[in-house]
């Protein structure tokens, strides 16, 4: 018997099950939520109401923030710009501060002017402080349930075109850090924790800032304590990284060199007197800002660096151009 004979070959049809329509319960009728992006807004309201009351120095904290909530501290700072804050001449600080393990959502502190600075224990996803005129913004790890900190990095595009300001994230940064970056300071703390290992390829997979950073960047001066990533310094046409070397992991000068756009016009050269202050001011207020933040022991490891900038940095800019 020829074994068509013996299977049935027909195709097989296999009914969808039924599912009944889902009823709302009774007296619950329509369901509602919180509108996306208000949170911003209700930022300033609250700003504002405090401010009418005599309170010139003002930290507001929020231990929910999500995904959703877009632009935090944006709305205020244009709100001050406007002048739509009352008595603003004696306002004098306002401090937002996101914790327990936050992750804000696109374009934290965009825009974002002095007196307003920012702190998120967790993380922030892109755009944060792009176009920032002044203020701070400090990305930290956050406790999770067991009580360990984790994190503490950033999406796409942070700083991008900062003209001012200072710029703190502990952990690492994907693509596009500090592009077109115009005068902030920015200090990326993610460090290398095993050996880099350039013969596989795929720099940008294992590197602490991603690729493209600094791309396009004009003035301002970033610290860099990790692995800067693939295809930097492309355009770049003024400002000076300060990146750290590290060759018992493998972080040299060849491998930094690897790691320069191709194209891109800047020269990597030993500290002087000048860069070997710049490191000691951007390091020591990483080094003071984690302190604060009861890391002490996150950093004890970088006060050798502090002491001796020039023995583990080089500077990476673009030559100096002399007049004939």
């Amino acid at each position: 018997i020829a074994m068509h004979d013996r299977i049935d070959l027909r195709p097989l049809t296999i009914p969808a099950p039924q599912v009944e329509k889902r009823q709302l319960q009774p007296g619950i009728g329509r369901r509602l939520a919180r509108p996306r992006n208000t949170l911003s807004k209700q930022i300033t309201a609250l700003i504002a109401e405090r401010v009418a009351h005599g309170d010139y120095e003002l930290t507001y904290d929020d231990e929910q923030v999500m995904a959703m909530d877009r632009a935090l501290g944006t709305h205020l700072c244009g709100a001050i710009k406007r002048g739509e804050i009352p008595d603003l001449d004696k306002l004098q600080a306002v401090h937002l501060s996101f914790s327990n393990s936050a992750t804000p959502g696109n374009g934290l502190a965009a825009f974002l002017d002095a007196p307003v600075d920012v702190v998120v224990e967790g993380g922030a996803q892109d755009g944060v402080g792009k176009c920032a005129k002044g203020g701070t913004v400090t990305v930290l790890k956050g406790l999770n349930h067991n009580g360990q900190r984790l994190d503490g990095s950033v999406g796409k595009s942070f700083a991008y075109g900062a003209q001012g300001g200072r710029f703190i994230v502990q952990g690492n940064a994907d693509t596009r850090a500090c592009i077109r970056l115009s005068g902030a300071d920015v200090v990326f703390g993610g460090e290398v924790t095993t050996p880099l290992r350039d013969e596989l390829g795929g720099l940008g997979t294992r590197a602490n800032l991603k690729g493209y950073a600094c791309e396009y960047m004009t003035s301002g001066r970033v610290l860099v304590l990790g692995d800067p990533g693939p295809w930097m310094c492309a355009g770049m046409s003024g400002g000076a990284i300060y990146q750290r070397v590290q060759p018992e992991m493998n972080l040299t000068v060849d491998a930094i060199r690897r790691r320069i756009a191709r194209g891109a016009t800047v020269e990597i050269t030993p500290l002087d007197d000048s860069g070997s202050a710049d490191v000691r001011d951007l390091l020591g207020l990483y080094i003071q800002t984690l302190e604060q933040n009861n890391q002490s022991e996150a950093v004890a490891h970088l006060y050798p660096l502090l002491s001796r900038p020039q023995e583990y940095f080089v500077r990476i800019a673009p030559p100096v151009r002399r007049r004939s």
